[in-house]
């Protein structure tokens, strides 16, 4: 039972990233847009999120791994991912970098554009997002994708009990948290965003996230309890 809980705690993780991922291309996209720098500014963010929480996870992990911790990492990401839409549109406001040049439209609105010579040659330079666009990434999306890349290598460490499964183990870990990626990818893109909307997107990933660390907390105490009630377990 402890490793299926395990294994749809990996699932669940992967399928949050990505629905996390997809669903924050949406919300930053009324402000940013959506070229090719939004999209390898979020990217880049939720890989080194990634990177930095297997990292954490990994260390973590070689203290004492217990269920209730790797729903402690669940939870906590679930509350982070929970708080977005809160506060989004104060970082988004924060983060963008002005208004930039007057659009084609506003150029014979009126001030300099009304006293310039009709048919004048005018360039319009948009306002540079590359690290406006990487800010807001940070800020929105950083904290959820490292807490996410922890589940795995801690899932791993509670899974794999001898050295000669590390091989099958980790390849189980990486295939369940692969699948659940597609899964939260078609799932978000096909259908989610279309029923709920963005921004409740991102709270139904906290909500679940939230709502399945507290499961594998209540698991692990029963567990234990029943260990301590039966003596042949000792």
């Amino acid at each position: 039972m402890i490793r299926i809980l395990v294994l749809v705690a990996v699932f669940f993780s992967g399928a949050a990233l990505m629905s996390l991922e997809m669903a924050g291309f949406r919300l930053v996209q009324p402000e940013f847009g959506s070229n090719i720098v939004v999209w390898g500014s979020l990217i880049s963010v939720f890989l080194g999120g990634l990177a930095l929480g297997a990292f954490l996870g990994g260390r973590w992990a070689d203290h004492r791994p217990a269920l209730w911790k790797l729903g402690a990492i669940l939870a906590c990401g679930g509350a982070v991912a929970l708080a977005i839409p809160a506060h989004s549109d104060a970082v988004l406001d924060w983060t963008f970098p002005g208004e930039g040049a007057p659009l084609p439209a506003e150029w014979n609105a009126g001030g300099e554009g009304a006293r310039a010579a009709e048919g004048a040659l005018r360039v319009y330079m948009p306002p540079d997002l590359r690290w406006p666009t990487l800010w807001a990434g940070i800020l929105l999306f950083l904290v959820p994708s490292v807490f996410l890349g922890m589940v795995s290598p801690y899932a791993a460490k509670l899974l794999i009990r001898a050295l000669p499964r590390v091989g099958r183990g980790v390849g189980n870990v990486s295939a369940i948290s692969t699948v659940g990626a597609i899964v939260g990818t078609l799932g978000t893109a096909f259908y989610l965003v279309a029923w709920v909307g963005t921004r409740w997107l991102l709270a139904s990933n906290g909500l679940v996230l939230l709502g399945f660390g507290a499961m594998l907390g209540l698991a692990d105490l029963a567990s234990r309890r029943g260990r301590d009630s039966n003596p042949r377990s000792r």
